[in-house]
């Protein structure tokens, strides 16, 4: 399946000529390190591995830094193909346009020395001329961001024609399922260092699955983290509340209009009543919605999150406002639903495990919790198959 990323040639696109004189794209995360001599077969494995290298070489950078940037250096060398498609902002409002055509190469102390060549069209796509969900896409933070969902109309764009701006409405948007959107959200919230579970509300007694707004339809857990495991344990030591944040998310699909965001708001806000953080998370928002959505997430600090299929183009659209948790609610939905006590049992284990066997215990959480996903091709071959679309 052919790609198309929006790339960010150097610091506002500063080396954007020089990559148009001499037909590359590149980036300059890890410059000392030829990527030819490492084992790149298992992009698991491989970016495991240059994750600590980038630790070792910027110890004063967090994990999460670390993780995106050898996230957008794996796919600037390795997961773009050849034939995938680049747009590069020239910062005046417009996007060359390039195809892949050659493999990874390494130019030391050059600029943006980890490079693809590429064959650069004549054309340059207007902002303008984009959709607004285009436009809000290619402006997201960071080195690359996959817009392959706007397959469609970006070959519109590069043919020379206009595309018309669009709602959320698709001719998609009736055939995917909630419940298919987890998993999108798990690999998300995968990349953020956390780690998520579905809590699946057919478990609880039956006695208890009718209570209303009270199971949060996933739930995750971010352990602090410093690379000192001194500084780690002692952390853990002194305040518990603060070395561990527990957080409740509410998906749904789409909301349309003021009566939806009010009934799935107020949704989330009950199921999130016990962590530290609630979310309200839908694939798809109506813009008409975005000023009462704002206004409820002042009041009840709520957060909003725009869900993609590619984590990159995910967006926190309002950040969620902490709390403290809830013990009582964390007791009862521990009592009535078998998911949820086991994530916190489990949970417990890392919290009271000894510093040289914490990892081990964070590994029984993982394989615990939900899976996300090894590239950007299976992110696409399971939409396909969940109908969730990629525009």
């Amino acid at each position: 399946m052919k790609q198309y990323n929006r790339i960010m040639l150097g610091e506002h696109g500063k080396y954007l000529d020089e990559c148009l004189a001499q037909n590359f794209i590149g980036a300059n995360f890890l410059p000392e390190t030829d990527l030819a001599n490492t084992p790149y077969n298992d992009e698991v494995m491989w970016r495991k591995q240059m994750v600590a290298t980038y630790l070792q070489e910027n110890p004063d950078k967090s994990i999460g830094t670390a993780r995106n940037s050898i996230g957008f250096l794996w796919t600037i060398c390795f997961g773009l193909k050849k034939d995938d498609i680049v747009i590069a902002s020239n910062g005046q409002g417009g996007y060359h346009v390039g195809i892949i055509d050659g493999d990874y190469i390494y130019v030391p102390g050059g600029n943006l020395p980890h490079r693809r060549s590429v064959v650069w069209l004549n054309t340059v796509i207007s902002r303008k001329s984009m959709s607004q969900k285009l436009q809000y896409s290619t402006g997201s933070i960071g080195t690359c961001c996959n817009i392959t969902k706007y397959a469609e109309e970006l070959e519109t764009l590069i043919g020379g024609k206009t595309v018309a701006n669009t709602t959320v409405a698709d001719k998609h948007s009736n055939t995917f399922k909630e419940r298919s959107l987890h998993k999108l959200l798990a690999h998300y919230l995968i990349e953020k260092n956390r780690f998520p579970k579905t809590i699946f509300h057919e478990t609880s007694s039956k006695a208890d699955q009718a209570q209303k707004w009270i199971h949060p339809d996933m739930v995750a857990v971010e352990f602090n983290e410093f690379q000192s495991p001194t500084t780690q344990a002692f952390l853990k030591a002194a305040d518990t509340k603060t070395y561990v944040d527990l957080f409740s998310y509410e998906l749904k699909c789409r909301i349309e209009n003021d009566h939806q965001l009010k009934e799935y708001f107020f949704q989330a806000l009950s199921n999130s009543s016990w962590a530290n953080y609630g979310y309200l998370v839908a694939f798809e928002i109506s813009d008409d919605v975005m000023e009462e959505m704002e206004r409820l997430n002042r009041a009840f600090g709520i957060g909003i999150i725009l869900l993609s299929p590619f984590s990159n183009d995910t967006r926190e659209l309002f950040q969620a406002r902490k709390k403290e948790l809830d013990y009582y609610t964390i007791d009862k939905l521990s009592r009535i639903n078998p998911d949820f006590k086991n994530f916190i049992v489990k949970t417990t284990k890392v919290l009271n495990s000894q510093n040289d066997v914490v990892e081990d215990v964070k590994n029984g959480l993982q394989k615990f919790c939900d899976k996300g996903f090894a590239s950007d091709d299976e992110i696409a071959y399971y939409c396909d198959e969940t109908n969730i679309p990629l525009k």
